[in-house]
């Protein structure tokens, strides 16, 4: 068997402020929802893969860093300094502030959460 990934599904509380999240800060553009069912965006990461967040209650989701979504970046600066001027916090995997974790294979990333709490990690792999 063979596999790549399609795409991530998440429930968040508010739609409105999630979508403009994944696209305000992280730049994704949204792209066609192919349910066409209402409460539901998708947006395009790149290729075919994609990020769907859906609207509903999140009493049962336990959101821990943990459980996250990993995107790659090609400069990893560039990033942080934007996000920085955009006044969005990020951390390391201990939990410091404003400062990436190097892995033992030399790649380094940084966390930020979304509007519910769901950690993003972002890497220059």
């Amino acid at each position: 068997m063979q596999f790549s990934l399609d795409h991530v599904s998440l429930r968040v509380s508010n739609l409105e402020a999630t979508a403009r999240f994944y696209m305000e800060v992280l730049g994704l553009e949204e792209i066609e929802n192919g349910t066409g069912t209402e409460g539901i965006r998708w947006f395009g990461i790149s290729g075919k893969e994609s990020v769907h967040i859906s609207r509903g209650d999140l009493a049962t989701t336990r959101v821990t860093k943990s459980n996250h979504l990993a995107l790659r970046t090609p400069d990893l600066d560039m990033t942080m300094a934007e996000l920085t001027a955009r006044n969005v916090r990020f951390f390391d995997w201990a939990g410091e502030e404003g400062r990436p974790t190097l892995r033992p294979d030399g790649v380094r990333q940084i966390y930020i959460q979304d509007p519910d709490g769901y950690w993003i990690e972002i890497n220059d792999n």
